[in-house]
């Protein structure tokens, strides 16, 4: 099977190919989550704007390929928008989410996994 074939096989694979290919310098890594177990994230970070995605075993399938843009402070954080990414015209592009609902939903769904990663986060050296 060569990559292509796997790729259109494995539409994670894919999603994860193309992170690595187009967002180089995204710190990759895990944190244990007391409800949700592991999470898997990509992130990367400049002047308080965050990017990341996760990625864990029970996610609904619908929430896999988004992308979760916050602003942090002094005083916490805040979900400024969501993307998700899908395949247009054979290429993957990140298509920004326009539902302040979706938003909303998403913001409280992920509120207790953001807050998990952004105690992490803090540990980080910022670049």
């Amino acid at each position: 099977m060569n990559e292509l074939q796997a790729a259109s096989e494995n539409p994670k694979w894919e999603l994860e190919e193309e992170l690595k290919k187009h967002w180089p310098s995204a710190v990759e890594g895990d944190f244990e989550h007391p409800e949700k177990g592991t999470i898997h994230y990509w992130a990367g970070e400049q002047r308080g704007r965050i990017v990341v995605r996760f990625t864990y075993p029970q996610q609904p399938v619908e929430d896999q390929n988004k992308v979760f843009f916050i602003d942090a402070g002094t005083e916490g954080w805040v979900l400024r928008h969501v993307s998700e990414f899908q395949n247009l015209d054979a290429e993957l592009k990140l298509v920004k989410n326009q539902s302040f609902r979706i938003l909303d939903e998403l913001n409280q769904r992920y509120r207790g996994i953001i807050d998990e990663f952004m105690k992490i986060r803090d540990g980080w050296s910022h670049f």
